[in-house]
């Protein structure tokens, strides 16, 4: 007999029994691995809902498990990370070191406008989106810190639009808000490809807006993009604060949108309610649904966060190194994605195995980092962007556009906007005075390549940057 039909009893017993929350999130990703005459193997993908498991719901699962098979048999929980996926539209999280390649050179306001160039500039709209595919629920790391979102973005994918609408994340930079965006994104695509899907930025839903207005372009055009869809997603809704047309269209999107029963689901990087100039009738609407925060992980979770990132980077670690390294990135899961890079460029030149004295050499004492080295400001983030890509503040600033000035000068607009959180206008005046949609092009390329893996070099130098500035 198949082992699926087994287990299908099993959860439906526990569903009965236990909160069915509960099951949908610690038993999601589990599966009955092996049976015999008098034993039965219970597989999970990731170490901390094996480990919940085993410690809050060992009896009455086992207890279940035995009553449908019928025999007195022993009960193993093993570990097997999910596969990996040997073909997908963004590639893995991360790749071998590449060449720098052309996508990533920059926009101008006129190619952007006319429509030229198509290699360097892509709007961030898509009518059929695409989503990091690399970006699943399968793959998302479940621990106390974000379990609710985790379940209510489950029962999301299961009811589009009949439950927690809308869904509103919101969280510190790092803590897994755009992941589970995608993946539910990804997970409502596959179960109906026909939805029409948009998602967005909330300032590519701006910048949309102003196009349409200073070109003379249909209103009804940018409405219908948003409002005929089944599901939105809206990342960043914090940078709609203030905007007084873009609050407006937003607001009328919204009600239509939830009267049609589509599903919203939208991020901001800090409560809501703390934004200052968004209407009250916007929140009082965000109330309306869900609004759940995921906070930092904790050390189980950041273990297993550690274990399934060294898997995909084929980096063979140690559970003390493991452990190491989440006791000592505490913040969020770009630390991480950072360290591993680091150790996988040192694995991949310095032969032998990585303990804990050797990761402690590579990334410094912990004892010794206690917080910023000095005051973040503009100047510091050029003086180091120049210093690790060894270019210079005139080329930044200026007017060339070669592919070895493009990539740091957007990557240093990627960190005047995350670490400094300046606007597009203030980070375009500090660069010679480049247009907000150049800067925003180059922030949204720079995230795209941390998000996606698609240039480790890249990603080392703002890990080595960033940990100038709060190592």
């Amino acid at each position: 007999m198949s082992t699926t039909p087994i287990w299908n009893q099993v959860l439906a017993a526990l569903e009965i029994e236990l909160d069915p929350v509960a099951v949908s999130t610690w038993f999601r990703n589990t599966s009955l691995y092996e049976t015999s005459e008098d034993k039965v193997i219970i597989a999970c993908t990731d170490a901390y809902s094996k480990n919940i498991i085993q410690k809050r719901y060992s009896e009455p699962t086992e207890r279940i498990l035995r009553e449908v098979i019928g025999t007195a048999v022993t009960v193993e929980y093993i570990l097997r990370p999910p596969r990996l996926p040997t073909k997908t539209l963004s590639g893995p999280l991360f790749d071998e070191p590449p060449t720098f390649s052309e996508n990533l050179t920059e926009a101008t306001p006129e190619t952007a406008e006319t429509g030229q160039n198509s290699n360097t500039y892509t709007s961030s709209f898509h009518t059929a989106p695409q989503l990091n595919s690399t970006y699943t629920l399968d793959n998302y790391i479940v621990g106390v810190n974000n379990r609710v979102v985790h379940a209510a973005a489950t029962s999301i994918v299961e009811n589009p639009g009949k439950i927690y609408n809308p869904l509103l994340i919101y969280g510190n930079t790092g803590v897994g808000k755009t992941h589970l965006l995608h993946a539910i994104g990804n997970e409502l695509l596959t179960k109906h490809p026909n939805f029409t899907i948009t998602y967005a930025p909330s300032e590519t839903f701006v910048n949309d807006l102003i196009g349409h207005i200073t070109r003379k372009k249909p209103m009804q055009d940018f409405r219908n993009r948003y409002r005929k869809s089944n599901v939105l997603l809206i990342d960043d809704i914090q940078f709609l604060s203030g905007k007084e047309a873009s609050l407006e269209e937003f607001y009328h999107t919204f009600n239509e949108l939830q009267q049609a029963n589509s599903q919203i689901v939208l991020v901001s990087d800090r409560d809501p309610t703390q934004i200052q100039d968004i209407p009250d009738r916007l929140i009082s609407r965000f109330q309306g649904g869900l609004m759940v925060m995921i906070s930092p992980p904790d050390f189980e979770t950041r273990v297993a966060i550690v274990q399934q990132k060294s898997l995909e980077l084929n980096l063979n670690l140690s559970d003390p190194v493991m452990q190491f390294i989440a006791d000592n990135c505490t913040s969020n899961i770009r630390e991480i994605h950072g360290i591993l890079l680091q150790l996988q460029s040192y694995a991949s030149s310095q032969p032998g195995p990585l303990n804990v004295a050797l990761v402690r050499s590579i990334l410094g004492d912990p004892e010794e980092q206690k917080g910023p080295k000095r005051k973040i400001t503009p100047d510091l983030i050029l003086e180091l962007v120049t210093r690790q890509f060894d270019t210079s503040i005139k080329d930044l600033c200026g007017k060339r556009r070669k592919r070895e000035v493009v990539i740091p000068r957007q990557v240093t607009m990627f960190l005047l906007r995350n670490e400094l959180g300046l606007n597009l206008e203030e980070i375009g005046d500090i660069l010679g005075g480049r247009d907000h949609t150049t800067v925003m092009h180059g922030c949204d390329r720079i995230k795209t390549t941390l998000e996606e893996g698609l240039k480790p070099v890249v990603s080392s130098h703002i890990s080595m940057i960033r940990n100038e500035l709060y190592g």
